[in-house]
């Protein structure tokens, strides 16, 4: 067999399980996981070899690959925490590498922030605000608030004056400095893309639905949505001017009244269970043309399939136990993943974590799809208590 394909992971991901190993070995190669949480992975992965080390230093990385005598042939990795190390570490050993600058100003949203000041790129007022620091009563409210490196949207939330940002910090242990954003109204969309190094491509995105503020809860996400298609030039141009390169990214704009503006970028897949409609979708799939790009193959010919398609996350509205789970109905285009099951205990935490499960629709046009969402829903029921 040829060389390994390295992996890097944190926690345990369904994207690396499920996708990117299956992938790695359809490509022909060995998978060798790197991680910090060796006894996780070891429960769900019985098949492959996995190593533990400091993933989020790149020198500990690069001394236990020169301990086991590895030599990747590429070295990846789809955690949102380890794109920096990752990068770092691939150059180390002349692999195909993103930009380790780039990797780090994205993962953290305040640098992100100031990179796009630098470059004159559309942005929004932002600070950072230190734990004990007392707000001000002239920002520009309404405001998120968010960790400077939060996922998920997890403690993403909007306050609308100074005495409701006091109160929301007098509610949480600050231990570390939050970020605050001036809020933008409008739409949300998505931009996929991939790139060799040279060119970056955009693969298409998802116009998104949001629960009400204050939390912003992902819950639902259409395929090649208007908005997203109608913008999509303008948001590749920022995406491309911050330094994208090399790989996968998944990143998130809002359609203001002056334009798209981005919101964060992730350089990763995107997550929550669109991937794997994206594996479904693009004819030559999602996982394997990610990894041949860290091998240092050129960018694959993209033609997305012409499908309509549509995410409807199921969202649990209250903290307690579930009693009945969602049990959607059997139909063609309909398919569904479970993420909770009925007895499981649940701690609202007004984020992507609440989902109960993921429904994929697809039909040959938007009127069918909209019929089967709107079929699929009146159907599906579930209760907690």
């Amino acid at each position: 067999m040829s060389s390994p394909i390295v992996i890097l992971t944190h926690v345990v991901n369904s994207a690396v399980i499920d996708g990117f190993i299956p992938a790695a070995r359809q490509l022909g190669h060995e998978v060798v996981l790197v991680t910090d949480q060796g006894l996780a992975h070891r429960e769900c992965l019985a098949e492959v070899r996995i190593l533990e080390c400091d993933v989020f230093n790149p020198l500990a990385i690069l001394d236990l690959l020169t301990e086991q005598a590895i030599r990747p042939a590429a070295l990846f990795s789809n955690s949102d925490h380890l794109q920096t190390a990752a990068a770092i570490a691939a150059r180390a050993l002349d692999l195909p590498a993103k930009d380790w600058q780039v990797c780090y100003r994205a993962k953290d949203k305040l640098r992100m922030r100031e990179r796009l000041a630098e470059l004159g790129l559309p942005s929004v007022w932002s600070r950072q605000l230190q734990p004990g620091e007392v707000p001000e009563h002239d920002w520009p409210y309404p405001l998120v608030v968010k960790p400077s490196q939060g996922v998920a949207s997890l403690d993403v939330c909007r306050v609308d004056s100074q005495p409701q940002l006091v109160a929301l910090l007098a509610d949480r242990v600050q231990s570390a400095p939050l970020l605050l954003e001036q809020y933008m109204e409008g739409p949300l969309f998505t931009l996929e893309t991939l790139g060799d190094g040279r060119e970056l491509v955009a693969v298409g995105g998802f116009d998104v639905e949001l629960s009400a503020p204050p939390h912003f809860i992902e819950t639902r996400a259409r395929w090649q949505g208007s908005i997203g298609r109608e913008w999509q030039t303008r948001a590749l141009e920022q995406v491309r001017r911050f330094g994208v390169g090399l790989g996968v990214c998944h990143s998130e704009f809002i359609l203001t009244r002056d334009g798209p503006v981005l919101v964060e970028i992730n350089y990763r897949s995107i997550g929550d269970g669109r991937e794997f409609l994206l594996d479904q979708l693009l004819p030559g799939g999602w996982f394997a043309p990610i990894l041949r790009l860290h091998q240092g193959n050129p960018l694959p010919a993209i033609s997305p399939s012409t499908q309509q398609a549509l995410i409807q996350y199921l969202v649990a509205e209250s903290s307690g136990r579930l009693v009945q789970a969602p049990q959607p109905p059997t139909r063609p285009g309909l398919s569904y993943k479970s993420l909770r099951q009925a007895g499981d205990s649940l701690l609202l935490s007004h984020s992507n974590k609440d989902y109960l499960g993921v429904l994929y629709l697809q039909a040959e046009s938007a009127g069918e799809l909209e019929q089967l969402h709107e079929d699929a829903m009146a159907a599906i029921h579930w209760e907690i208590n």
